[in-house]
């Protein structure tokens, strides 16, 4: 079975858990939030400050908390800020030059790739990290 990346489900929950709360969080209560290594969400949460999303502060009461209103970060934000692998990989196997299929597959599966991230991007910049809120606070009642 092939390797799942979850580095955008967990963003979005954290900074999720950032806007509902309106707080500053540590890394490791982020990482509670998701039942996750705090090390592996650490990461997380500095590919989200290097986008300017999160803002961290130090000291004693320091911690992460969202850079931008929870209206202005949309979910195309954040799959960026993670680098999201595509939406499925083309095999790098060799061409068979006596298989039509074996010597067009790579450039039409190629077509289809483009499409379907294209469509992807275009939905995730319609709905924002506020919209996530509500939508889980919602659910909640």
């Amino acid at each position: 079975m092939a390797s799942v990346n979850t580095q955008f489900s967990i963003a979005v929950h954290v900074l999720a858990a950032i806007a509902h709360h309106e707080g500053v969080f540590t890394s490791e209560v982020l990482a509670g939030t998701v039942n996750a290594n705090p090390v592996f969400v650490k990461r997380i949460l500095v590919k989200l400050s290097k986008a300017k999303l999160v803002k961290s502060t130090v000291g004693k009461s320091g911690g992460y908390g969202l850079a931008k209103s929870p209206n202005s970060i949309s979910l195309l934000d954040i799959y960026s800020a993670v680098d999201a692998p595509d939406a499925f990989a083309i095999h790098t196997y060799p061409k068979r030059s006596e298989c039509i299929i074996s010597c067009n597959i790579k450039e039409v599966m190629g077509e289809v790739l483009a499409s379907t991230q294209e469509a992807v991007r275009r939905d995730l910049v319609q709905t924002s990290l506020s919209d996530v809120v509500s939508k889980i606070r919602a659910r909640s009642n």
